[in-house]
């Protein structure tokens, strides 16, 4: 069995984490209290850690590129080949669209741009309508990308429940079966 390289897998379960945190940052923001900075806080964090994802992804294509992916199963009919790598590439836009929106969102307002605190980030210095029209392309987004995240999981447990095959493992997820 094929697996994808170490440097592969760590990239992927941390941008894992990474995306689905920062997804559940921005759709629940609404609920953190403004008082005492609180909000600000979940945002800088998310805005932090979206712009660490672009930088994770380019690393990540670059990787790709550098490192040809393990070959697909032999089984796999050429929809599940065409879906696989529509799949794949779908993810790859939606990892720099969503970021890169949501830093063009920050021009609606005059607060600096900072990097976890420590050092300031520059802007694209949109408008401010123009960078609002941006806020409802960055949600719409996430959206799209809960969608992939959903597709994912359902062909994972595709793999696992009706063709049992050793996909997940190629991912650094549990043995191989025999």
């Amino acid at each position: 069995m094929s697996r994808y390289s170490k440097g592969a897998i760590i990239l992927h379960w941390l941008m894992a984490l990474m995306i689905i945190g920062n997804l559940l940052g921005g759709f629940l923001h609404d609920y953190v209290p403004k008082e005492g900075g609180q909000r600000a806080f979940v945002m800088g964090l998310h805005t932090s850690f979206g712009l660490t994802i672009i930088a994770l992804t380019l690393l990540r294509l670059g990787w790709r590129l550098a490192n040809s992916p393990p070959a697909l199963p032999h089984y796999f009919t050429a929809g599940e080949r065409l879906l696989a790598k529509a799949a794949h590439w779908a993810f790859y836009i939606a990892m720099l669209a969503l970021p890169f929106t949501g830093w063009a969102l920050t021009n609606r307002n005059d607060r600096p741009l900072m990097f976890f605190g420590l050092f300031e980030v520059p802007k694209f210095g949109l408008d401010k309508a123009t960078a609002r029209d941006f806020g409802e392309i960055h949600e719409n987004l996430g959206w799209v990308m809960v969608a992939l995240l959903a597709l994912h999981v359902i062909g994972i447990i595709k793999h696992l429940v009706m063709d049992r095959d050793n996909l997940l493992p190629r991912m650094g997820v549990g043995q191989p079966r025999g």
